[in-house]
């Protein structure tokens, strides 16, 4: 039996190493297998009123699809001469679709700090403000960002044609974050309007973000060792 399980281990294990592709299937299950359990749980000990079956689809779609696109394209381009670049272009870029997506801004004026439950996905939502900046950490959100995030260092520590890829992808992602924008607003006023535009642009949000990250693969996927050793500063 031991054995048996050795072998299956040393499979897995090859399989892994040899294609990027299971690594981000893995990845992406384990993700959303995580967050359905974590769902299933709350709902059996809250039992709270759904209105919507959409808020069950837009976190595991996010997370699956992030997760399994950040873990690919890692996998993908290995050679990076440019890491510290790659890493400054990332930060900046989250921080941005942070910032224009509402997770960051500025403050509200009243210290605080303090953690919101909700459906899993949604939250626990971590609330946080000092007086200068504010934090609204809603966790599908947030692992969207850092994998875009991500993607876009690696493509930028890889090579100069794949940094020109991925600002098309940071443009399209820019639009990704307009709906939510327009979500949290509730530009058209009063509560039914709030929640149709909310729905809305939750819906055209998750369609730009697998959309982008498409994008991002497509340029991952055409980034080969030869382009990078001849991209400027890419030597081996």
């Amino acid at each position: 039996m031991s054995r048996m399980a050795f072998d299956a281990t040393s499979m897995l294990q090859e399989l892994i190493d040899r294609s990027p592709s299971t690594v981000a299937l893995l990845g992406a299950g384990l993700a959303v297998g995580i967050y359905a359990v974590a769902t299933s749980a709350y709902l059996a000990a809250v039992g709270p009123t759904i209105t919507d079956l959409r808020v069950f689809v837009y976190p595991p779609v996010w997370i699956g699809v992030s997760v399994a696109a950040a873990l690919w394209v890692d996998r993908t381009v290995r050679h990076r001469p440019r890491p510290w670049l790659g890493r400054a272009v990332g930060i900046a870029y989250v921080l941005g679709i942070a910032w224009l997506s509402g997770l960051v801004d500025v403050s509200s004026g009243m210290t605080t700090l303090r953690v919101v439950s909700t459906l899993p996905g949604w939250g626990p939502i971590g609330l946080y403000d000092n007086g200068l900046v504010s934090l609204s950490v809603v966790p599908f959100k947030l692992v969207a960002y850092l994998a875009l995030g991500h993607i876009v260092a690696v493509l930028v520590a890889a090579q100069g044609g794949s940094a020109r890829a991925a600002a098309l992808g940071m443009a399209s992602c820019v639009s990704c974050a307009a709906p939510l924008l327009l979500a949290v607003g509730g530009l058209l006023g009063g509560a039914q309007a709030t929640s149709m535009v909310a729905s809305i642009g939750y819906d055209i949000a998750t369609v730009l973000l697998v959309a982008t990250f498409a994008l991002l693969a497509r340029a991952a996927g055409r980034t080969t060792p030869d382009e990078a050793a001849n991209a400027p500063g890419g030597g081996p």
